[in-house]
């Protein structure tokens, strides 16, 4: 089956975003992360494991990047209008990534948005959630 492409990105335009799903969006029920820093950002995240996540920005200066909670996670972001993007957790050579549904163009496909507590899960659980649950093909393309 041919992957569902969705775009997305930052509300000013200087960091872009491309979403490769192996299945229908509207199968994919985003993740509405209850903590504070995500809660403020009102994120929702979607990700595929069998699918790709890319990121583009114009320079390294237009991606600001915040660790939360555990700091194991990063949390990237426009540098200029502060839209957030994607949560990563690097593991060794290989990045994990979810994306921020709401900074995609075709958001409305998705399933309803579920609950989620990653708060309540500890480092090694986290991690494990991850790598179960993430886009394992993620690329930060600068330039």
């Amino acid at each position: 089956m041919a992957p569902h492409r969705l775009l997305g990105g930052c509300r000013c335009g200087a960091v872009s975003l491309q979403v490769e799903l192996s299945r229908e969006p509207g199968s994919c029920h985003p993740r509405a992360c209850d903590c504070d820093f995500c809660r403020e950002r009102e994120a929702a995240y979607v990700s595929d494991p069998a699918g790709r996540l890319r990121m583009r920005a114009r320079s390294p200066a237009d991606v600001r990047i915040e660790r939360q909670g555990s700091l194991q996670a990063e949390f990237l972001s426009c540098q200029a209008c502060g839209t957030l993007l994607v949560v990563r957790w690097q593991d060794g050579d290989r990045a994990y990534g979810a994306v921020n549904a709401r900074a995609l163009a075709d958001r409305a496909a998705f399933g309803a948005e579920q609950p989620a507590s990653p708060k309540q899960l500890g480092a090694g659980q986290k991690t494990e959630r991850w790598k179960a649950l993430w886009f394992a093909d993620v690329g930060l393309d600068i330039g």
